[in-house]
């Protein structure tokens, strides 16, 4: 009597088939962030507002073997420097050149064409010759995207960059009157020490000295015209100035970025026993001021034409636009704050040249303190 065959059982599998619990599988090591993208998020901790230089990642730093992500070199530095140069000092030197010329003002008059055709031309001449600079330094100096904020234009940038627009203005207002304040407490002790008599100049003489020499930069007259004021709106606020100054900033400060030490820009936690709140706070804020700061004061020495208080309000107003764009990390917040800040200007301007008969009869002094 045939027996039934028993089942065959199986070889057993190799000793790499064994299965092995989730809980003990060998955990891969975690890869560093791509060459260009932000820094880690530290759970529990704001992670530092300026992206890292690129390239701060060598090959030492990565993985090697299959599934490793490709590392280029880091950026050599002399590529920012170029960079630096041909683009990051564009607005200094275009502040020292009408700086020079401006002695001969009264002959070439303001730097803004009285006439609409002349606008256009300025407007175009002006993009042109920095979209030169700008190629050129970037095909040196090879910033990224992410290093200038630069992303698709998204409603909340025209949202936040109106937003931010008041808040530029209120700026510019605290730091005029804030500058000012110390004479008019000056003033007032004279006048009460000097039953009414004061020595030295006034307040109001003050204001005239220290306001934006605005006729500098354009015929106030010119924007009687509607059509003036429509390209000065928009043309010329959103995009020569606006477009133009911003992506300025975003490659100046990706430029002193670059050259600064790699470790300021990474992200480390704060020890509570070694390091006190005040020199955390220093250590992740520090750096991203001190690079906005920098981007300010070569910002106001651009506009050296409009005088000191110019360069003054001008360098505040880039320090505030520099944080809005580093805050939000977009270049277009910035932009659109810009320009809603310019084009409110140049409105408020064309009103008054429009009621100029009504404004001299009551409020005199305010053309005077336009230079009008």
């Amino acid at each position: 009597m045939d027996h039934p065959s028993e089942p065959q059982s199986s070889p057993p599998p190799p000793e790499s088939w064994t299965a092995v619990p989730p809980m003990l599988a060998p955990v891969p090591p975690s890869l560093p962030p791509p060459r260009g993208s932000a820094p880690p998020v530290i759970p529990g901790l704001i992670p530092p507002v300026l992206p890292g230089p690129v390239g701060a990642l060598t090959a030492g730093d990565c993985p090697s073997g299959p599934g490793a992500p490709p590392v280029s070199p880091r950026r050599p530095r002399w590529r920012s420097v170029a960079f630096l140069l041909l683009v990051g000092f564009y607005p200094l030197f275009v502040g020292l050149l009408g700086h020079l010329l401006q002695a001969d003002r009264s002959q070439r008059g303001p730097a803004l064409p009285p006439d609409v055709s002349g606008l256009i031309l300025v407007c175009v001449e002006s993009v042109a010759v920095f979209a030169l600079f700008f190629g050129l330094g970037a095909w040196v100096g090879r910033p990224t995207r992410v290093e200038l904020f630069w992303h698709p234009m998204r409603w909340k940038d025209w949202l936040w960059g109106a937003l931010w627009s008041i808040g530029v203005r209120l700026g510019a207002v605290i730091v005029v009157y804030g500058a000012l304040l110390p004479f008019w407490a000056v003033e007032a002790l004279q006048a009460k020490s000097s039953e009414g008599g004061t020595s030295g100049p006034t307040v109001e003489e003050r204001l005239q000295e220290f306001r934006p020499k605005l006729e500098s930069l354009l015929q106030f007259d010119a924007l009687a015209d509607p059509v003036y004021l429509l390209l000065a709106v928009t043309l010329l606020s959103f995009v020569t100035a606006g477009l133009r100054e911003e992506l300025w900033r975003a490659g100046f400060m990706a430029a002193i970025r670059d050259l600064l030490p790699a470790s300021w820009w990474t992200p480390r936690p704060r020890d509570p026993g070694s390091e006190g709140w005040l020199a955390w706070q220093f250590r992740r804020w520090g750096p991203t001021v001190l690079v906005a700061l920098l981007a300010a004061i070569i910002f106001g020495l651009g506009h050296l034409p409009q005088g000191l208080g110019g360069v003054v309000l001008t360098g505040v107003v880039g320090f505030i636009l520099a944080m809005v764009m580093i805050g939000h990390r977009s270049l277009w917040a910035a932009v659109v704050a810009h320009g809603f800040f310019d084009a409110s200007t140049f409105v408020l301007l064309g009103v008054i040249v429009r009621n100029q008969e009504t404004i001299r009869r009551l409020a005199p002094d305010l053309l005077k303190q336009l230079g009008m």
